[in-house]
């Protein structure tokens, strides 16, 4: 049985992702970044939400305690990853693991992520 409540929710936070990238991090991959947010632990690891973007921290699979849920800066290297798990359901078809997306979808941008590298870290509120 699907739980609709849950698709949605992830539909929503795809969207939010694929969104939620400014385009000025395309033209800083590669380079060295300090941004700040708010420290979120996900499916996928650390993620940092900030006013217009969602950066995953590269090799922190939660945020400590003392950061979680809390404003932080991280400073590190800018990478873009196409390794969301992303699907199009097809109707009649049995649920697939990963994140559902609307048909008609661009599955290689939808599957796309900003990662920090190399990441220090600290709490600022």
């Amino acid at each position: 049985m699907i739980r609709w409540g849950a698709v949605f929710a992830i539909l929503l936070a795809v969207s939010f992702a694929g969104s939620a990238n400014p385009p000025n991090l395309r033209d800083r991959l590669g380079q060295q970044v300090t941004l700040e947010g708010v420290a979120e632990t996900r499916k996928l690891g650390a993620a940092l939400r900030g006013n217009d973007f969602d950066i995953w921290i590269d090799r922190l699979e939660r945020w400590p305690a003392e950061a979680l849920g809390r404003k932080v800066r991280v400073t590190g290297i800018l990478e873009e990853r196409l390794d969301l798990p992303v699907f199009i359901q097809k109707a009649g078809e049995p649920p697939a693991a990963g994140i559902p997306v609307p048909e008609g979808t661009d599955l290689r941008e939808a599957s796309r992520r900003y990662i920090v590298r190399d990441s220090k870290w600290s709490v600022i509120q």
